[in-house]
């Protein structure tokens, strides 16, 4: 199967995050935030919009003209007009990015994604938010790193619809169906677990409208901090574990510290399956759930924890999306397929998500050197806690010599972001380590910047 027919076609990943805003009552967005300790100029977010624009990110998905068919990504032109750069400083770093991350992005909208910039203690913050239907996060940092992007003649030439190219999708999902779905019936008596799960899913029922509108979405707090990357590996290892296992260690720790009452914590891992660049799917990855103990926070050797990691990644792979064979869930009905994909980040009590190391390309724009950035995951506009479990979710992001930690909790759990504040803290003391806030804090008073023409968002260009 061509590369083109894999990576143009939209998998059970893209499929469940573009269905996420009816199902879940929320949509899930990546922002990128940075810090630039100079002024960025109008001419230099151009051009990283234009970038942008002539990339992955800027595509759709547009229906089959084939029964059988899976949905294709096609090129498109992002409607917001151009990059936003305020003549307003930021005067909150935390609602400043909040109100940037709060704007729709829905599968409707021709904007489909959002840069925006603001003056910010002498320098510039900038947002970029992402929906997560149309990328993940190794997805965006490849449309940054790109010097042209990658495929960009498959991407074009998926842009008109073609009946030949739909009936090649169809044959070749048909036959993969059934050729896969009969070696996984040949082999499902073997794995009655496997079988369980199919009918515990398929017996399973949404919550009635009524008590679904009972609950408000829970928009959740967030804290930005940066710990010295080699202080955290010397105490991954010296709690005989690493970098990751920690991280995961005290992502459930954030659980254990607000629900001591349960049994375990289920700990989602994103695990990201493309093997090279030119890899262009949207969302090339797999939540791999990992159960670890409940109770007190746990400050103890890491060996455990990385024993259960290891095993759940090698178990999981393009195959883990789904409970039936993935060409097979392409052709059943959408209400059907909604059961039978495998229960997703929002299902798991917390989500950790370890970026590793920051392309260096992420580092700047233009000339300009960054201060500051940060990677996060938001549901807007809230999560609704009786159709997802998730209460906490954080990234990891290496970027030089600093470990960048986002943390965003829901307020039933959090009280107030001073408060997750804290906790991250003093849950980062508990492993021996120091943290200190990743934005600088702002020396000048809030101010119109003389020479900045305001962009107002308006109509489409």
């Amino acid at each position: 199967m061509s590369g083109h027919t894999e990576t143009s076609r939209l998998n059970p990943t893209d499929e469940m995050l573009w269905r996420a805003a009816a199902d879940l009552g929320s949509a899930r967005i990546v922002q990128l935030a940075w810090w630039f300790p100079d002024p960025l100029t109008e001419e230099q977010l151009q051009q990283l919009w234009q970038h942008l624009d002539a990339g992955r990110l800027s595509r759709t998905a547009r229906r089959s003209l084939v029964p059988g068919a899976r949905r294709e990504w096609t090129p498109t032109r992002n409607r917001q007009p151009g990059p936003l750069l305020s003549a307003q400083q930021v005067q909150h770093v935390h609602s400043w990015l909040d109100e940037q991350i709060r704007q729709p992005l829905t599968v409707e909208q021709d904007v489909l994604w959002r840069l925006v910039a603001a003056p910010y203690d002498g320098g510039t913050m900038v947002s970029l938010c992402v929906p997560h239907f149309r990328s993940d996060g190794h997805g965006i940092f490849l449309a940054l790193s790109e010097h042209y992007p990658v495929a960009e003649g498959e991407l074009e030439s998926a842009g008109a619809a073609s009946v030949r190219r739909d009936l090649a999708d169809a044959i070749r999902t048909g036959s993969s169906a059934f050729v896969q779905t009969v070696r996984w019936l040949a082999s499902a008596p073997a794995d009655p677990a496997q079988l369980t799960a199919i009918r515990q899913a398929l017996r399973r029922r949404p919550a009635a409208p009524s008590q679904q509108e009972e609950e408000a979405p829970r928009f959740f707090h967030s804290s930005y901090l940066a710990v010295n990357a080699a202080a955290w590996r010397d105490q991954a290892v010296a709690h005989d574990g690493t970098s990751n296992s920690l991280f995961v260690e005290i992502a459930a720790n954030m659980i254990r510290h607000a629900a001591a009452d349960r049994d375990v914590v289920r700990v989602g891992i994103p695990m990201d399956l493309r093997r090279s660049p030119a890899d262009t799917r949207a969302n090339a990855l797999v939540v791999v759930p990992v159960s670890l103990p409940a109770g007190p926070a746990r400050y103890g050797s890491l060996q455990r924890t990385r024993e259960l990691i290891r095993a759940a990644l090698v178990a999981s792979g393009d195959h883990s999306s789904t409970l039936v064979p993935a060409p097979l869930w392409h052709l059943l009905p959408a209400s059907v397929r909604t059961k039978l994909k495998t229960p997703g980040a929002q299902q798991t009590d917390v989500v950790a998500s370890n970026f590793g190391l920051a392309p260096k390309a992420l580092l700047h724009i233009g000339d300009r050197d960054a201060g500051g950035l940060c990677c996060r995951t938001m549901n807007v506009p809230g999560l609704v806690p009786g159709r997802a479990a998730l209460r906490a979710s954080l990234c990891l992001l290496e970027v030089g010599d600093q470990i960048m930690l986002t943390v965003t909790g829901i307020p039933d759990y959090y009280a107030d972001e001073e408060a997750l504040q804290r906790l991250v803290i003093a849950e980062l003391a508990g492993w021996g380590l120091t943290a200190r806030p990743v934005w600088p804090a702002a020396s000048v008073s809030s101010q119109a910047v003389p020479g900045q023409r305001q962009h107002v968002e308006g109509t489409n260009r």
